[in-house]
């Protein structure tokens, strides 16, 4: 197993952190953890509600209002790119895409990066990763969007053999998210994880466990 082996590799050096293994008891296990927090768990309703009260994307102060949900609820910090890229800037991308929530019910992948690169400003992957995967789980009711972000970043390779922070970084640079969204799914399938919304709770499993 590739986790077994960075366990080998992390009991030799006492600074290293031993990792919490995957396991669909373990992923759901953590997953309840987050839903039952007194406030990641209310946040995770806010955003919910909002959501299925305003699923479509075919006005601009509606999805303006969606982003800057997802914003507070995920510390994503938009705000500290307002010199090089404006609210009404990435809502007004998002409002300008063709098909947006038929290819969002779809699950199509390409959405993140196109919301990443915005209007070229700044690299937006995390947001834009967060953003697709709660539409398409809380409107659509599918699982087809990892999320992307620091703590994925710094626990994901310590699962994945041969994967590493650059790669990761790599990915996002140059905005393939196809790959990294391969790649949770590929682990997933390694490990025989089958559950329900098992991306959705493996990225809770990923940042809870290693917050």
């Amino acid at each position: 197993k590739v986790f077994d082996k960075k366990i080998v590799k992390q009991k030799k050096s006492s600074s290293k952190k031993i990792y919490l293994p995957i396991t669909a008891e373990n992923i759901e296990e953590q997953h309840r953890l987050v839903e039952e927090s007194a406030n990641y768990g209310k946040e995770g309703l806010i955003i919910r509600e909002v959501l299925n009260a305003y699923p479509k994307h075919d006005d601009l102060n509606t999805i303006a209002m969606k982003i800057a949900v997802i914003d507070v609820t995920n510390s994503t910090h938009l705000s500290q790119y307002k010199s090089q890229l404006s609210l009404y800037d990435l809502a007004k991308v998002i409002l300008d895409i063709p098909a947006f929530d038929v290819r969002l019910a779809a699950g199509d992948p390409e959405l993140v990066n196109i919301i990443a690169k915005n209007v070229g400003a700044i690299n937006m992957f995390s947001f834009a990763s967060k953003y697709c995967t709660y539409h398409n789980v809380e409107v659509y009711h599918r699982d087809d969007y990892s999320i992307f972000d620091g703590i994925v970043k710094e626990s994901l390779p310590n699962y994945v053999d041969g994967l590493s922070k650059h790669k990761l970084d790599v990915w996002r640079s140059e905005y393939n998210y196809v790959a990294f969204n391969e790649c949770i799914g590929g682990l997933l399938d390694e490990y025989n994880i089958h559950i329900p919304f098992r991306r959705r709770k493996f990225d809770h499993f990923l940042w809870y466990a290693n917050r």
